[in-house]
C-alpha cells in the first residue's frame, strides 16, 4: 500500500510539472520555428552551413533549431523548480504570474543573481538564483524592496500592482508601446533589464501568456 501511494505522489509530481512545462514550451515554440522557414533557408551562407556540418555533423539551421529547443526546454525546468521550490502546485491553482528579470548588459559578468517572483490570488513568493552556481539553489528574497536603480524599483512596482490589481492586459499594452517605440521615435533607447512576465491562468482559452517588458517602459510612460 504504502509503494502504491508513494507512485501516485511521484505520478502528481510529475503531472504538475508536466503541465506548466509543456504550456511553456508550446508557448515559445515559435523562438525555434523562425529558423524552419524557407526565407531562412535561403539566407544561409553555403560556405557557413558547411563549416558547421564539419564541426559539428549538424547544418547551421539544424544546430540553431536544436540549441534553442534546449534552451526553451531547460528554461521551462527552472521555472518548474522554482514553482516547486514554493511547494506550489500549478494544476492546483487557478492562476499564477512569474515576474523573472534578468540584465541585458553585455559587461556583467555570467555569473550574476537572476531575481524575481511569483504572484498567485493571496501571496507573493520572491527568489533568486545563478545559473552558474547552481549548487548555490534557489533562495529566498524579497523581490519588490527597493532597488538601487530608481527606474528599476519603479518598473516592478507598476508591474506588481498591474498583477495584484487583475490588469494584466494593461501589461500586453504597455509591451506593444515599447516595442513600437523602440522601432520609432526611442529606436536609441538601450534597455539594460528585462522583465519576462509568464501568467498562467487554466480559465482562459490561453492558458499561459508571456509578456516582455524592460525598465525603459517608465521612461516612455514618463514622456506621454
Amino acid at each position: 500500500m504504502k509503494k502504491i501511494t508513494f507512485i501516485l505522489i511521484l505520478i502528481c509530481s510529475y503531472a504538475n510539472g508536466q503541465d506548466f512545462k509543456g504550456l511553456y514550451i508550446e508557448k515559445l515554440k515559435g523562438t525555434w520555428e523562425v529558423y524552419e522557414t524557407e526565407s531562412f533557408a535561403k539566407s544561409i551562407d553555403p560556405k557557413m552551413d558547411s563549416l558547421y556540418l564539419k564541426a559539428k555533423g549538424k547544418g547551421y539551421k539544424e544546430t540553431l533549431i536544436e540549441n534553442q529547443k534546449n534552451a526553451v526546454k531547460e528554461r521551462a525546468v527552472k521555472l518548474v523548480e522554482i514553482i516547486k521550490y514554493f511547494n506550489l502546485k500549478s494544476t492546483e491553482l487557478d492562476s499564477l504570474t512569474i515576474i523573472e528579470q534578468k540584465s541585458l548588459n553585455s559587461s556583467l559578468p555570467m555569473d550574476f543573481d537572476k531575481d524575481g517572483a511569483i504572484l498567485t490570488k493571496d501571496s507573493i513568493y520572491g527568489f533568486s538564483y545563478n545559473l552558474e552556481k547552481e549548487s548555490q539553489g534557489i533562495t529566498t528574497r524579497d523581490y519588490f524592496k527597493n532597488s538601487k536603480n530608481p527606474t528599476i524599483s519603479q518598473a516592478k512596482q507598476i508591474i506588481g500592482n498591474l498583477i495584484i490589481s487583475g490588469k494584466t492586459n494593461y501589461l500586453d499594452t504597455i509591451a506593444k508601446v515599447e516595442s513600437d517605440m523602440f522601432l520609432g521615435p526611442l529606436k536609441e533607447l538601450k534597455p539594460e533589464t528585462e522583465f519576462e512576465i509568464i501568467i498562467y491562468n487554466k480559465k482562459n482559452d490561453e492558458k499561459l501568456e508571456t509578456i516582455y517588458l524592460h525598465e525603459t517602459f517608465v521612461q516612455i510612460m514618463s514622456q506621454k
